[in-house]
């Protein structure tokens, strides 16, 4: 299990209602520069539904770039040439809703694992299967707008911040609340996580 922390954290919400995300079709892409990575040229459609198979017209993806070339936050996939021309098709969320700010955030990785043993094995052996996250922040109360958008919002996304610029981003649902006051201080929330799909990095910079 590996555990990361930090302090500024964003929430997003996506409006999955009435429906979970929408289909696009042989869209226009263009490259950024000579570095073989291609963005959808709608903005609107940029933030694409990871449950969802993207298809490129032509070229190969390069599977060492973000989740098998593929950045389903922004749009964006990284090929294996430049100079291409591609289109691109999937599913697409209607585009977030800042809700604002959260700190003290602190995220869990884990990865489930099976015992493989034979029958008559002197030592048992193991298989790693699938991973998971969960994780949680602290916010001020929650307000009417908070409930307000988490009636709307099935699909949260949390950007975490490891400095200024760079740190994690991952869709997420949200389980829980809990608040807690002091005498001398404001009521503060914190709110539970659980990973939906995986994490990925970003760089603002």
């Amino acid at each position: 299990m590996a555990t990361f922390k930090g302090y500024l954290a964003k929430v997003y919400a996506i409006n999955t209602s009435p429906t979970f995300s929408t289909v696009f079709t042989s869209e226009a892409m263009t490259e950024d520069g000579t570095t073989k990575i291609y963005q959808i040229n709608d903005t609107t459609k940029r933030l694409w539904d990871p449950n969802e198979p993207i298809t490129i017209s032509t070229g190969t993806l390069d599977k060492t770039w973000m989740d098998g070339g593929i950045d389903w936050f922004t749009g964006r996939v990284k090929l294996t040439d430049t100079g291409l021309s591609p289109t691109v098709s999937g599913k697409y969320f209607a585009p977030a809703i800042e809700i604002g700010d959260a700190y003290n955030w602190t995220i869990d990785e884990t990865i489930d694992v099976v015992d493989t043993s034979s029958f008559g094995n002197e030592w048992k052996t193991k298989a790693a299967l699938q991973k998971n996250w969960t994780g949680s922040f602290e916010k001020f109360a929650v307000d009417d707008y908070w409930f307000d958008l988490a009636v709307l919002a099935k699909i949260f996304i949390v950007k975490f911040y490891l400095d200024d610029t760079q740190g994690y981003q991952g869709f997420a649902v949200i389980p829980s609340l809990s608040t807690a006051t002091s005498v001398t201080d404001v009521a503060r929330e914190t709110v539970n996580l659980e990973g939906h799909w995986m994490l990925l990095s970003f760089n603002e910079a």
